[in-house]
């Protein structure tokens, strides 16, 4: 495993987690509404989900033909996207968070009390993953520019899996039980900003880094 790989892989993961998104924004207006304890099978079902998704992307990124169009093609649209989240991340408003997570809760997908709203579990967060947009580029981001520094086939694969895998349910479990007290927090104009530029300017280093080892 090759350490710039795994900084990759972690540096991402950090910024998938951190921004709002259909996971974390479920698990902290849903464990609002029903308590924490609710989350238990909606988080295991994301777990799967997010396996899958992983294992699909993985399969596809390693399928491709060294010295292709498609390698190219794959390579700066990977670079593309990691200074385009850059760009976004570094910029983002932290008074936005608040709202992000008030249009994208589930109150807003309903006009029914709270009381009614129903409980989610497996099916629901194995189903969302599939339609997670944002997961899917950052999956694929993660497996396009990793997956050969931990040594590419199954065990890249499963390797990357595992460790984003493991980083996503402890992200949905931190945010399930304090997700109301981290959105205040980078919701702060001066610490958000601080968190939002340091990840924002990661991410571009990174992206430097990736461009100047080449396809």
């Amino acid at each position: 495993m090759e350490w710039e790989a795994l900084a990759t892989v972690l540096t991402l993961l950090t910024i998938g987690v951190v921004t709002p998104g259909p996971n974390n924004i479920t698990c902290i207006s849903h464990s609002a509404i029903h308590g924490a304890k609710s989350n238990k099978n909606l988080i295991f079902g994301m777990a799967i989900g997010f396996i899958i998704v992983h294992l699909i992307v993985g399969m596809l990124v390693e399928n491709v033909e060294e010295g292709s169009t498609a390698l190219q093609v794959f390579h700066y649209f990977g670079l593309l996207f990691i200074f385009a989240i850059a760009l976004r991340v570094f910029t983002l408003n932290p008074a936005l968070i608040n709202k992000a997570v008030e249009s994208n809760s589930l109150l807003s997908l309903t006009e029914r009390t709270v009381t009614s709203v129903p409980i989610l579990g497996f099916k629901t967060g194995l189903f969302m993953q599939f339609i997670n947009g944002k997961e899917w580029a950052f999956v694929f981001a993660i497996m396009w520019l990793a997956l050969e520094g931990f040594g590419g086939g199954w065990i890249g694969i499963l390797s990357i899996t595992a460790i984003t895998t493991t980083g996503g349910l402890i992200a949905m479990i931190l945010w399930t039980f304090v997700g109301g007290r981290l959105v205040d927090y980078v919701s702060e104009e001066r610490r958000g900003r601080i968190v939002f530029r340091t990840l924002g300017s990661l991410l571009f280093l990174l992206g430097l880094a990736m461009a100047a080892r080449g396809a």
